[in-house]
């Protein structure tokens, strides 16, 4: 029998199941934090927008699972992967991405990439590599940052992300060259690049992953290199009940110890000044 796409399975609950859980959850959480008269009372316009927010995220994580454009990438998805048996998760519908992101910035995504890319202090001539690179965005900005004597390159797990950041680096007029391929197996030699950049990409890892991503990153980078990571931190006193996604956060100090253990220092860390969003940067040692 043929399956729509909310009647495949998400885990064991049938797909639609999750979908009425995420939202009842939500709503039942404002209402538990008294916020929910409040929104109400704002207008039509402020409710509007809470419910087109709640639902962009529905089309770019429940709709591309039932599809098949989220997934969980295994070394037979991606070429040259054949050491990583478990990448992480995949995102594959870039167009889509774009639109959330668009959605959750309130259409400012440039300046906030352009905030997260300020703790790289990029430098005109260096040589810069995005890792989870997603449709380009930070890596073009980047390139405008290094100039025409510097370097960027993106690398992503997934070919639609790769394909688009490639047109959008054309339609900009800008060289950043892009690769389809893993952040645990950077297609690179050693010493090649001045700074590593990770940002929003390593809560898509699994544990062992953020671990040879460390390791790879610091054989790419030249000696006196740096490397930028930004993402969510894990919440305070966080309830099983609240976990909505499993990899949506990482412990940053945590991460920071891992890196001390492949030969890295932490010079700077800090919070991004966005709710949740922390960065470090680290240096070889």
């Amino acid at each position: 029998m043929h399956q729509g796409p909310f009647e495949k399975f998400h885990g064991r609950r049938p797909l639609w199941t999750v979908v009425v859980l995420k939202l009842v959850l939500v709503i039942t959480a404002l209402a538990l934090l008294g916020q929910a008269n409040a929104i109400f009372s704002l207008g039509i316009p402020v409710l509007v927008l809470h419910v087109g927010a709640l639902a962009a995220i529905a089309i770019l994580v429940i709709w591309p699972r039932a599809h098949g454009s989220l997934a969980v990438a295994t070394e037979k998805s991606i070429p040259g992967a054949a050491k990583t048996p478990h990448i992480g998760i995949l995102l594959h519908s870039a167009a889509l991405y774009d639109t959330l992101a668009w959605i959750l910035t309130y259409g400012r995504e440039r300046a906030f990439r352009e905030k997260m890319l300020s703790f790289a202090r990029l430098k005109p001539g260096e040589a810069v590599l995005d890792v989870g690179c997603g449709t380009g965005t930070a890596a073009l900005l980047a390139k405008q940052r290094v100039g025409p004597a510097g370097r960027v390159d993106g690398v992503d797990a997934s070919a639609e992300m790769v394909a688009r950041a490639t047109a959008k680096s054309r339609r900009a007029g800008l060289s950043v060259s892009f690769t389809n391929a893993t952040a645990q197996q950077l297609p690179y030699e050693d010493g090649e690049f001045d700074v590593v950049l990770s940002t929003l990409m390593l809560h898509h890892l699994p544990k062992t992953g953020r671990a040879e991503f460390g390791r790879e990153a610091f054989r790419v980078l030249k000696p006196g290199g740096r490397m930028l990571i930004v993402d969510f931190a894990k919440p305070p006193r966080q309830k099983r009940i609240f976990r909505l996604h499993r990899h949506g956060h990482v412990d940053l100090d945590k991460v920071a110890a891992d890196l001390g253990q492949h030969g890295f220092k932490i010079v700077e860390q800090g919070d991004v000044g966005a709710k949740r969003l922390r960065y470090l940067v680290a240096q070889p040692r």
